[in-house]
């Protein structure tokens, strides 16, 4: 093997994408049926990984949200909220194509990262021998 190669063997990156993993936390969240604001996803992350070293960001949120609606996987809307001191705010939906690409990407993630907890058990095993 080449000296300065990365060993995809190892670790591919199909196997932890952070990218992916957003993507498909994002669309479980929608999956749910509501209609919700960015803010409630990021919340619901950083609560669900709170005390995790797992890195999030509103930015990281509403790229992903960015993201999906120009793949037409979600909707949003503009919603007029006096009690938010007269500040627009936008919900976010799932499609019915949203709906089928996550129901047909979820298992192979849950797959991918089931792989990539027994590789990293492994080594943990190796290591404290």
């Amino acid at each position: 093997m080449e000296k300065n190669k990365r060993n995809h063997l190892v670790a591919p990156r199909s196997v932890f994408n952070t990218t992916e993993l957003y993507r498909m936390y994002v669309l479980k969240e929608l999956s749910l049926g509501k209609s919700i604001y960015g803010k409630q996803i990021f919340d619901a992350f950083t609560e669900h990984f709170e005390g995790y070293p797992f890195p999030i960001s509103y930015s990281t949120i509403y790229t992903t949200l960015h993201k999906l609606e120009s793949e037409g996987f979600i909707k949003s809307w503009w919603k007029d909220d006096s009690s938010s001191k007269n500040r627009s705010t936008r919900l976010y939906r799932i499609t019915d194509e949203g709906t089928r690409y996550f129901k047909l990407k979820d298992r192979d993630t849950l797959d991918s990262l089931k792989k990539t907890k027994a590789l990293i058990d492994k080594f943990i095993e190796l290591l404290s021998l």
